[in-house]
């Protein structure tokens, strides 16, 4: 070695490579625990990762077997708010019940908008959390083609009246915009095209202001649920 410098300098390479490649490593470990920890991090992108990370048929598997191989392959033990939006990925993955059982829906848009889903009490999910619920079980199961059962969209519908929100949100109108038509008067029915259109206006020009119209009020309700979903989904 004393005598051939190019193969000191060719070990240096090869020890500076792999020295490189063992940093990445252990930085991408770090970014995979962080996302799994980070009770913020969506639903969408759990499921992305858990298909790329343990293939497609992972929700095949008990619960103990995923916690164990999350812990052996990224060192992540699942803290309680993203272990349940697993559990709820994981149960949309192996059944069709929140596609028609309401009560089953209302726990997953609770689950997916990291509110631990609970069975003592019956909690509603925002509309910004049930938009972020339908979009999110659309991701998860195409198959199903955004098809939801009756009971559902009625309990999606329920949900927004409640909060005073009459118009569907344009995201999801073509799961519950029909259903939507029963919950409100004829006169809010015939608002419909003037208030998607301000909706439409405030997308493209945020220096409007809005007045307390029932339009306007009606497209800041929009905003809040459509924003908020898209918050959910970050």
């Amino acid at each position: 070695m004393r005598g051939d410098p190019g193969a000191i300098d060719s070990m240096k390479a090869v020890a500076v490579e792999k020295q490189a490649a063992l940093a990445q490593k252990e930085e991408d470990s770090f970014k995979i625990t962080s996302f799994l920890n980070n009770d913020n991090a969506s639903a969408i992108k759990i499921y992305d990762f858990l298909n790329g990370a343990l293939g497609e048929d992972w929700y095949d598997w008990e619960v103990e077997t995923l916690e164990r191989m999350l812990f052996i392959k990224y060192g992540v033990a699942l803290e309680e708010v993203n272990r349940d939006k697993v559990l709820a990925i994981r149960h949309i993955c192996r059944s069709d019940g929140c596609f028609f059982d309401w009560f089953e829906f209302n726990q997953v848009a609770l689950s997916f908008s990291g509110c631990i889903a609970g069975f003592d009490a019956l909690r509603n999910p925002s509309p910004g959390s049930v938009v972020n619920a339908v979009k999110t079980v659309n991701h998860i199961r195409p198959d199903r083609n955004g098809e939801f059962g009756i009971d559902v969209q009625k309990f999606i519908c329920i949900i927004f009246v409640n909060e005073g929100l009459y118009i569907c949100p344009p995201s999801i109108k073509s799961t519950v915009g029909d259903t939507m038509k029963q919950f409100v008067s004829t006169d809010m029915q015939e608002l419909e095209p003037k208030i998607i259109d301000r909706y439409k206006q405030i997308l493209t020009d945020r220096s409007i202001i809005l007045d307390e119209t029932v339009v306007d009020i009606q497209v800041r309700r929009l905003l809040k649920a459509e924003a908020s979903a898209l918050e959910y989904a970050q």
